[in-house]
């Protein structure tokens, strides 16, 4: 650790601490900067004040042009609690016209979500910006591998996750 700078903080009294604190640090960072991003980005593509939150149900909506339901919806996306935390979110790209609800013949209860043709008209238009600004600044990165990102983040999750299930399994009154 360099010695000019002092990193410690509630989080990080040794070297070991330090380390994931800048990592986690960074990673907060990373977190919000794209989240800014596909703000910024859809504003300008589709003039819309859609959250991060909202574009990324959106976007897993449209995966491969299947519906998903919000059980579906809460695992991909590693959005733990139940399927309140995302229901205002539904309802917003609902009454936006980006998204409907399907209702299953067989069973009134279950319900799944898919893009509209509006939907499509915006994440169209997101991934063309997407695509002449983002990629194009990738492109011009020589030497970032993001398979290898990928997979670190990949293995971050599952670090995290057990992390989740340990301080569960150890908290008591």
């Amino acid at each position: 650790m360099n010695n000019l700078v002092d990193k410690t903080w509630h989080l990080a009294k040794n070297e070991e601490e330090t380390k994931l604190t800048d990592f986690e640090f960074q990673l907060w960072r990373v977190f919000y900067g794209f989240t800014r991003w596909q703000e910024g980005c859809e504003r300008v593509a589709n003039q819309t004040d859609l959250s991060g939150s909202e574009l990324s149900l959106l976007h897993i909506i449209r995966m491969k042009d299947r519906p998903k339901t919000i059980s579906e919806l809460t695992r991909l996306l590693n959005r733990g609690g139940s399927a309140f935390n995302i229901n205002y979110s539904i309802q917003k790209l609902i009454k936006n016209g980006l998204i409907r609800k399907l209702v299953d013949e067989n069973n009134k209860k279950a319900f799944s979500y898919e893009i509209t043709e509006e939907g499509i008209k915006n994440t169209d238009a997101y991934t063309a910006l997407r695509r002449n600004i983002l990629i194009a600044l990738l492109k011009k990165k020589k030497g970032l591998n993001l398979e290898q990102f990928t997979d670190t983040l990949s293995e971050l999750i599952a670090l995290y996750e057990e992390a989740d299930r340990a301080v569960l399994a150890y908290y008591g009154n």
